[in-house]
C-alpha cells in the first residue's frame, strides 16, 4: 500500500509539472501574439497614412480612404475614420510610435495618448502613461485637450455622448409611443435627451417631485472655476455649470464630503414650502400648454446665484424639460407667481456652456434687443400652438391648462 501511495504521488507531480508548463507556454504565446498585433497596427498605420498620400484609394476605385477601409480592409465606418485620426496624429509622434511597434504600448492606450499628446508634449505623456492600462490612460488623458501636459488642470468634459441601442419590432413601437406620451405631456416636439431624461427620471425617483426634492447635491462644484461633476453609478462624469444650478434649485444639501463628521443635511426648499407650491400650481408644469405632472421640479423665477430667495411668489413648478431650457438661457421667465408669470422664447443658437449667469443673463437680453430692433415680431398663435407668444402679458397658471392640445 505504501508504494501503491508513492506511485500516485509521482503521477501527481508528473501531472503539476506539465499543467505548470502548459499554462506558462500559453501565457507565453499570448504575450507574443499582443507584441506582434501592436507592431501590426505600428506598420498599418504608417500604411494608411502613406496610402492616403498616394491616393490609393482613388486608383482602387473608390471615392475616400473611408470607403477603402470599409471595402477592402473590413473596418466598420467609425472604426475607419478613429484608425485614420490615430494614423494622422502618430505622423507626428515618433516616439508613441516606436512604443507601439515594439509592443510597450496597445493600441488602445495609444488611441487614447493620440487625443491628447503633441510632439512637444510625448514625452510627459509617455511617461505619465509607464505601466497603466488603456482604461487608466483614458482616465488620465480625460479632461484634457491637445497640447495640455498630464500635470495640467483638466477641463470639464461636456461633449454629448453617444448611445447606440438596437431594439426588437415590439419594444421600439414602445419606445415611439412612449415618446409621444411625453412629447403631449410637454406641449411640444422633444428632443431625444429630452425623452431619455424624462424615462430615466421616472425609473430612478417614480412620482411627480412633490414628495421631496429631485437632486441630492453632494457639493462637488468648484467655487471659483464652477466645475461640477455628477455621480453616475460609481462615476463622476463632468457637467455644465448650468445643470448644477438648475438642480441647486430643488435639492437636498448632503454638505461637504471633505468634512471629518457628516454636516447636517437640508434642503434648498422646506418641505413645507413645497407643499404648498406644488398644491398652488395644481401639480403640474407652470408653462403654457405643458400638461406635464411628473417630474416636476421647484424653480426660482429670480435664480439664486443672481440673489433671488425662497419667497414663495419666487418659487414655480417646472417639468425638467422647461427647467432645463430656462436654465440653458432657451427660455425667459420672470414675474412673481402665481400670475404674474411671464415667458418668452429666446431664438437664436444655443448658448455656450459654461457661461456665469450674469454673462448669460446679458447674452440673452442682447439677442431680444437685436431681435425686437429688427423689427421681428411673433406670428400670430394658431389652434393648436404651444410655444407661448412673443408678447409679455402676464399669464394665469390656471387658465394656461386651457391652452388646445
Amino acid at each position: 500500500m505504501l508504494q501503491h501511495s508513492r506511485e500516485i504521488d509521482g503521477h501527481r507531480g508528473t501531472s503539476d509539472r506539465q499543467w505548470t508548463a502548459e499554462w506558462q507556454a500559453v501565457d507565453r504565446r499570448l504575450r507574443e501574439y499582443a507584441r506582434h498585433r501592436a507592431a501590426l497596427d505600428a506598420a498599418e498605420l504608417f500604411d494608411l497614412v502613406r496610402a492616403e498620400q498616394l491616393k490609393i484609394y482613388f486608383l482602387c476605385g473608390y471615392v475616400t480612404i473611408y470607403e477603402y477601409m470599409e471595402r477592402v480592409l473590413g473596418y466598420r465606418p467609425h472604426t475607419a475614420h478613429e484608425r485614420m485620426r490615430v494614423a494622422r496624429s502618430l505622423a507626428t509622434l515618433p516616439e508613441t510610435t516606436a512604443a507601439l511597434a515594439r509592443g510597450e504600448l496597445t493600441y488602445s492606450a495609444v488611441r487614447e495618448l493620440t487625443r491628447v499628446a503633441t510632439a512637444e508634449t510625448e514625452a510627459d505623456w509617455l511617461a505619465a502613461s509607464r505601466g497603466l492600462v488603456a482604461n487608466q490612460i483614458e482616465r488620465l488623458v480625460a479632461g484634457h485637450e491637445a497640447g495640455d501636459r498630464p500635470d495640467d488642470p483638466t477641463h470639464p468634459d461636456l461633449r454629448p455622448r453617444v448611445v447606440r441601442i438596437e431594439l426588437p419590432p415590439e419594444v421600439y413601437a414602445l419606445w415611439r409611443q412612449a415618446r409621444t406620451v411625453v412629447a403631449t405631456e410637454r406641449g411640444s416636439e422633444i428632443s431625444d435627451a429630452d425623452f431619455v431624461e424624462t424615462i430615466c427620471r421616472g425609473a430612478i425617483a417614480p412620482g411627480s417631485g412633490a414628495d421631496g426634492p429631485a437632486h441630492q447635491i453632494a457639493y462637488s462644484q468648484c467655487p471659483d472655476c464652477r466645475r461640477a461633476t455628477q455621480n453616475g453609478a460609481g462615476r463622476e462624469i463632468d457637467v455644465a455649470a448650468e445643470a448644477f444650478e438648475r438642480a441647486s434649485c430643488d435639492a437636498r444639501v448632503l454638505g461637504s464630503l471633505d468634512a471629518t463628521s457628516p454636516e447636517r443635511a437640508t434642503t434648498t426648499v422646506t418641505p413645507r414650502l413645497r407643499e404648498h407650491v406644488f398644491a398652488r400650481d395644481h401639480h403640474r408644469c407652470t408653462v403654457p400648454g405643458c400638461r406635464s405632472a411628473r417630474n416636476l421640479e421647484v424653480h426660482h423665477i429670480i435664480e439664486q446665484s443672481c440673489g433671488g430667495g425662497h419667497d414663495i411668489t419666487n418659487l414655480s413648478v417646472l417639468c425638467t424639460g422647461h427647467h432645463t431650457a430656462i436654465h440653458n438661457g432657451l427660455l425667459m421667465m420672470a414675474g412673481k407667481a402665481p400670475y404674474d408669470i411671464r415667458f418668452r422664447w429666446v431664438y437664436g443658437p444655443p448658448l455656450p456652456a459654461g457661461l456665469t449667469p450674469a454673462a448669460r443673463e446679458a447674452m440673452i437680453r442682447q439677442r431680444i434687443e437685436e431681435i425686437v430692433a429688427g423689427g421681428y415680431s411673433e406670428p400670430t398663435p394658431v389652434p393648436g400652438m404651444r410655444r407661448p407668444s412673443w408678447e409679455t402679458e402676464p399669464i394665469d397658471s390656471d387658465a394656461a391648462a386651457s391652452v388646445p392640445s
